[in-house]
């Protein structure tokens, strides 16, 4: 089954998975257009051809969020094991939060000092993220 796109100013950007019959054709608003598929959602129709639009870097970085899982096997035993060695000096409170943490936020506090501990940049931190949501354990 092929997939068709459809631009139009107003409506922005839908697709159909089938071919739309010119009754359908007929029904789209003046200025609907045929447009390539779009190749992600960071891409914007320029009126030509998708354009690729980086995401706001801080916009991007709110929305990521890990398991501890994804994040430990993507550190590694090296870079966790310093994680590890912090948390044999932290106080109970900090202990709770690195053993307990349901998820990994990407704009928490917590993982913001983790990056620090490691002396990662954020550029490095929203790497380790993004390798991370790729992992499946």
């Amino acid at each position: 089954m092929s997939e068709y796109g459809f631009y139009h100013p107003d409506r922005g950007y839908w697709q159909t998975d089938g071919e739309v019959s010119q009754d359908i054709m007929d029904g789209y608003p003046d200025g609907t257009v045929d447009v390539p598929i779009k190749p992600s959602g960071d891409h914007e129709w320029d009126g030509e051809a998708w354009a690729f639009v980086a995401p706001d870097p801080a916009q991007a970085r709110a929305g990521m969020v890990v398991s501890p899982l994804q994040g430990i096997l993507t550190l590694g035993e090296t870079e966790w094991g310093k994680v590890l060695a912090y948390r044999d000096t932290a106080s109970w409170a900090e202990k709770v939060v690195i053993d307990n943490a349901a998820d990994w936020v990407r704009t928490s506090q917590n993982i913001a000092f983790f990056g620090y501990l490691l002396g990662y940049t954020d550029a490095q931190m929203d790497a380790l993220f993004i390798a991370a949501a790729q992992v499946t354990a």
